[in-house]
């Protein structure tokens, strides 16, 4: 049995679950509660020592980081490729998986500790977030956090944030006018990779901000909730804490994403 440790809402779990169940694979989902810092714990880091998830467990084989986890579970069986036959086309959804770890997910961060993440951080005593902030093994990491938390959408950096989304989102828009999918005709890793961070930017009510300039992507994104992975990987982890969390994001937000990009 598969053994994934992962959180409800976090982008990199969202994907691997939705690669597992596009495989058909059967797995255990152990859930890391990231807002209580369980990701923390020795036994975790023992795990995985970068104290983040998904962590995946096959037998004595221990796998980390998402994308990898992805390719590792395409691989595993042979039924139901997520990766085209093409070389073309596979070095077009490995382009998209390392544009989507190297600048989609920090930016994604930035949006979501700014505006989601933030409150309940403010609501700890100094001593509490410095101790928070401390535990991050990613120094770079870290001090995004401690950018947008204490500056929240006035950081500096979340613009640089809303850029690179505008740039991700554009382009996909332009090759979805060529293909149904991200890569090509076929749903693939790709698509699976992009699903949580366009998913977020929804939760964030900021994917509106798009709707005229990249209506492809809508599309896109209107099938993608259609898929039974969707509903399974997503819809029906999210916890009634979850939920709360996303439903404070303030109206402004958008309205600050479109100044950033007049």
């Amino acid at each position: 049995m598969l053994i994934l440790y992962d959180g409800t809402t976090s982008v990199c779990a969202i994907k691997v679950r939705i690669t597992l169940i596009e495989k058909g694979l059967d797995f255990e989902s152990r859930n890391i509660d990231l807002r209580k810092g369980e990701q923390f714990s020795s036994d975790y880091l023992r795990l995985n020592p970068n104290a983040v998830v998904p962590t995946l467990v096959d037998g004595e084989n221990i796998v980390l980081e998402s994308s990898i986890i992805m390719q590792y579970l395409d691989d595993l069986i042979a039924e139901k490729p997520l990766l085209p036959e093409s070389p073309q086309f596979r070095a077009t959804v490995r382009m998209w998986l390392k544009r989507i770890d190297d600048f989609v997910h920090p930016a994604t961060g930035i949006l979501t500790h700014a505006t989601a993440f933030r409150p309940s951080f403010l609501q700890k005593s100094k001593r509490q977030q410095k101790a928070h902030l401390d535990k991050i093994p990613d120094i770079a990491r870290r001090q995004r956090q401690e950018a947008v938390y204490q500056d929240g959408l006035n950081s500096p950096i979340v613009e640089s944030a809303v850029h690179t989304f505008e740039k991700f989102i554009c382009d996909m828009n332009t090759v979805l006018k060529e293909h149904e999918y991200i890569s090509g005709p076929d749903y693939t890793l790709a698509d699976a990779a992009a699903t949580p961070y366009i998913n977020r930017l929804a939760s964030l009510k900021l994917l509106e901000v798009w709707r005229e300039r990249a209506p492809k992507v809508f599309n896109w994104y209107d099938r993608i909730c259609s898929r039974q992975s969707f509903e399974k990987a997503v819809t029906k982890y999210l916890t009634d804490s979850d939920v709360l969390q996303f439903s404070g994001i303030d109206d402004n937000v958008a309205a600050v994403a479109r100044r950033i990009l007049m």
